[in-house]
């Protein structure tokens, strides 16, 4: 699913969602419509029953949540009108839109003429070589740290990594482990995974903060975030942090919830 599909069926979802709540407050809604009436002094609030009754019931004031009601229901059909046409708006464009996109066009040709040409835009594969092309050099291992492995043969600092690292490859997702990243007066920050959302082109920050019962350890990783956002990298959009204490410790599963949230 590229990502006009994947917006628009995001946005449908939300769409259906919102239509079936409204649609069903409508049908306790109360019958007719509000007048509203401005005087000098004050408002005033009728209920017209038909669209032939042009002045309606005046609402009292203890009557009042009436108004707010057929206020709501006016509100809630202007809503439900809007949305019944976002719907079908986005239903006829993915019934029109074409089964392959001009940046697709590059995958469907032989390698043979692949090579004579400069697509419009690299393919996720070459997007993907390119990105993990870049050479580095890792933050040192202390002699006394234990040697563990991915299953890429890397060294990694705890059996955690190994799980991130793991699932981040069985998912297919493109990282870098401990890779170097410059902070203006700072210097170089060694974020735990640099990873690749392909489908946005976007670059993101894993941080495992995997000793939080160790007070000492607790400080030094909010400073560390804290030295992440004031150089524009913030939780939530390109830092994911996941977090574990002896009590507590990280799984495959909330590893896996992590990648599909950010990275697919």
């Amino acid at each position: 699913m590229n990502f006009a599909e994947n917006f628009f069926s995001i946005r449908l979802e939300y769409l259906l969602a919102q239509k079936n709540q409204i649609e069903s407050q409508l049908e306790n809604a109360p019958v007719g419509t509000l007048r509203i009436k401005h005087n000098a002094t004050r408002i005033q609030y009728f209920q017209r029953s038909t669209p032939q009754d042009s002045l309606g019931k005046y609402i009292k004031r203890k009557e009042l949540p009436i108004a707010h009601a057929l206020a709501q229901k006016d509100y809630n059909q202007k809503v439900l009108l809007a949305i019944n046409q976002e719907i079908h708006a986005i239903e006829r464009y993915c019934a029109l839109f074409p089964k392959k996109r001009a940046e697709d066009i590059y995958e469907t040709m032989r390698k043979d003429r692949q090579d004579l040409i400069v697509p419009i835009q690299e393919t996720d594969q070459q997007y993907i070589r390119s990105w993990s092309s870049v050479s580095y050099q890792g933050k040192p291992f202390d002699a006394s740290l234990p040697k563990l492995y991915t299953s890429r043969e890397e060294r990694v600092r705890s059996k955690s990594e190994i799980i991130i690292a793991d699932t981040l490859s069985r998912e297919s997702i493109p990282y870098r482990y401990e890779c170097p990243l410059h902070i203006p007066d700072v210097g170089n920050i060694y974020p735990d995974f640099t990873v690749l959302n392909v489908t946005k082109r976007k670059e993101l920050y894993w941080e495992h903060l995997g000793m939080m019962d160790d007070s000492q350890y607790v400080e030094k990783a909010l400073l560390k975030i804290r030295t992440y956002e004031l150089n524009g990298i913030y939780p939530g959009d390109n830092l994911i942090l996941t977090y574990e204490t002896h009590q507590t410790p990280i799984d495959q599963k909330q590893v896996l919830l992590n990648i599909k949230h950010y990275l697919q």
